[in-house]
């Protein structure tokens, strides 16, 4: 099968098309033929070896997590999925390939309203929106909410579960990409490009960091309740708060990838959640690599993804 990966690890430059075998299922996994993958940026550490600090990582090696496709095998074990069903799911690795390999505990079964684009689209960010909000969050009591970042992958999301929760929530971005608001109402939006609007912010119980700017953290520390937290995707040392107020999201894992999956699956095809896809890409090494880089740099609105 064809699969973009690299042989040696390195720069966005090492990636190509690849011919490797199929996969084949092993013990409660899933075999899909790919309709669709999503990029994001953890995939670069695979590109150039950094990842393998922390997991192996065999060569040739193939990036991708976020798949939906057509279930073709599987593991007898797995008895909830059939040959034929439409699946999202979140797997290990080699999501960038014709045909791939997923845990069954971690897919599920796409609704007929919503695309493969768009399922693809879920996995990684919003598994991260969902588990915020129900896992770090679950104990903390709180009403009103200031989400930075909020037209980013996992900031939109976000914004959108607290909404659909009950929560007042208000919502920083780029005045640029204010446009990426219209089909949201939240209660006040400010700019990270008019420090000014931010000042005028009231308070809130809770301040969630979806975005990687960091200059303003002065700012939005003086907006949280006394008995308020922060919680940020990017760390946490920028704000100067005591430690029982601070949240660093990316030191915690609580692993809510299946139940995520369903609520999230369920939510967008009842078009109560709306997932942004910034850009459907060809399967080409050239659109790949172009996308990469843009992740790398910037914070794009929505996620890109590659069709097959």
């Amino acid at each position: 099968m064809k699969a973009i990966g690299v042989s040696e690890f390195g720069d966005l430059g090492h990636l190509k098309m690849l011919d490797v075998p199929t996969p084949e299922p092993t013990k409660g996994r899933i075999i899909i033929k790919t309709d669709a993958f999503a990029l994001n940026p953890y995939d670069i550490g695979i590109i150039d070896g950094s990842q393998s600090k922390f997991r192996p990582i065999k060569l040739p090696a193939i990036p991708g997590s976020d798949v939906a496709g057509v279930v073709v095998d599987k593991d007898a074990s797995v008895t909830e999925f059939k040959i034929g069903d439409r699946i999202v799911g979140r797997a290990n690795i080699a999501g960038y390939a014709e045909y791939v390999s997923v845990p069954h505990l971690r897919a599920v079964k796409i609704p007929d309203q919503v695309s493969s684009e768009v399922a693809a689209a879920l996995p990684n960010a919003s598994i991260s929106a969902y588990d915020i909000v129900f896992g770090a969050l679950k104990d903390h009591h709180f009403s009103t909410a200031l989400v930075i970042g909020a037209t980013g992958a996992v900031g939109s999301t976000v914004s959108q579960i607290l909404d659909n929760e009950g929560k007042n929530v208000s919502v920083v971005i780029n005045s640029a990409k204010v446009d990426d608001l219209a089909p949201f109402s939240y209660e006040k939006v400010a700019f990270y490009d008019a420090p000014e609007t931010i000042d005028s912010l009231p308070n809130f119980d809770v301040i969630i960091n979806a975005a990687p700017q960091t200059e303003l953290a002065s700012i939005y520390a003086k907006h949280l309740n006394q008995d308020g937290v922060i919680l940020s995707t990017t760390g946490v040392e920028q704000f100067d708060l005591p430690e029982k107020q601070k949240i660093d999201f990316s030191d915690v894992d609580f692993k809510l990838n299946h139940a995520a999956l369903e609520y999230l699956v369920k939510n967008v095809g009842e078009k109560k959640l709306s997932i942004a896809v910034a850009k459907i890409l060809d399967f080409n090494v050239q659109d790949v690599k172009a996308a990469l880089d843009t992740i790398r740099d910037h914070h794009p609105s929505g996620k890109y993804v590659v069709k097959l």
